[in-house]
């Protein structure tokens, strides 16, 4: 993927900097009883529930398409929210500021700061099931064992998807908190496309407001996003021009708003649809002559992207998913007539 075309996808990219268990702060408390009281359901319900309630502070590496990064974790809930710090530690600095409200990012080499407004950190949006079962039916849950992580007893829990649409998940709670100590990205086969593990974790009583600020100042740099006209909730289909003609069984719309682009002039439609688990963003952007574009299918790691031009627009399908359900969504894309 060039760099041109890979900014149409540049928020999309941005996430990897958190810790891929954050896909999973989806899941809610189930309603229905569970059957076995110490199955993959109430471990996935209270590692949740830990994720988003407790204090922590954490290095943690990432392995992806044979590079690895180091990055620390800065967690934060009291009667006010959550608020969470994400900090690069190898490479180009990089920061990632989150709130219940927005989420801003700092990004040094290309001298720009975005800003947009928080995807929902709750349980699912209104529109989508509210428990596990509702999850059943495009995966299998599995008790996979146990381990010692950083020190730290486990229990592991996999998740594999029940079409080639979606990837499959390992996840390594910690049996004390039921803190999230190590997750993979798996195939079909088991196979781990991506790891992320803490190397050091801390559960502190008290965080302050200091170990949460930027330590990258952003002074000078492009600002992008205005969070005051961005929107956490999903739009519903009649306020769009863009339909998309086949969605994997179970995605639905989650998250709809227009923002300006870095680098490339002019603002992009981004629409988020997630099953859940696995979340694939598509962008349109008027098409403007002399711009390099994506064309077709590319990757960065487990990262998948489609673009295409549709009647003078640019649009772009990319997520953490594989590389046929980008390439099946992008084909169904057209304008409403």
């Amino acid at each position: 993927m060039s760099e041109s075309s890979g900014m149409t996808a540049v928020t999309e990219v941005s996430r990897r900097l958190a810790p891929a268990w954050l896909l999973l702060l989806a899941i809610s408390n189930p309603s229905s009883a569970q059957s076995d009281a110490n199955g993959p359901r109430t471990w996935l319900e209270e590692m949740s529930q830990a994720m988003q309630s407790l204090n922590y502070d954490g290095t943690f590496v990432y392995l992806h398409d044979g590079k690895l990064e180091t990055m620390r974790v800065i967690h934060r809930a009291d009667q006010d929210g959550e608020r969470e710090r994400l900090i690069a530690l190898t490479g180009v600095p990089r920061e990632v500021l989150r709130d219940d409200n927005s989420v801003t990012c700092i990004l040094p080499d290309q001298k720009t700061v975005m800003v947009d407004k928080s995807l929902p950190r709750k349980p699912f949006p209104a529109s989508l099931p509210r428990n596990l079962a509702a999850l059943q039916s495009n995966y299998e849950f599995r008790m996979a064992g146990d381990d010692r992580i950083t020190g730290r007893d486990a229990k592991i829990i996999e998740i594999y998807p029940r079409d080639k649409y979606r990837y499959g998940y390992r996840l390594w709670i910690e049996k004390a908190y039921k803190i999230l100590l190590k997750f993979d990205l798996i195939d079909p086969h088991g196979k781990a496309l991506e790891q992320t593990m803490f190397t050091q974790l801390d559960l502190p009583a008290r965080i302050s407001d200091k170990a949460l600020e930027a330590g990258i100042s952003g002074e000078g740099y492009t600002w992008h996003g205005d969070v005051r006209r961005a929107s956490s909730d999903a739009t519903p289909a009649d306020r769009t021009n863009w339909q998309l003609g086949w969605l994997p069984r179970g995605f639905m719309l989650t998250h709809h708003n227009r923002h300006q682009m870095p680098v490339r002039r002019g603002s992009a439609e981004h629409m988020v649809y997630s099953d859940g688990l696995a979340t694939v963003s598509v962008y349109f952007e008027k098409l403007l002559p002399g711009k390099e574009i994506l064309q077709g299918v590319s990757n960065m790691g487990t990262v998948n992207a489609m673009g295409g031009v549709v009647d003078g627009f640019h649009a772009t399908v990319v997520g953490e998913v594989p590389a046929v359900t980008v390439e099946e969504i992008g084909k169904g894309i057209s304008l409403r007539r």
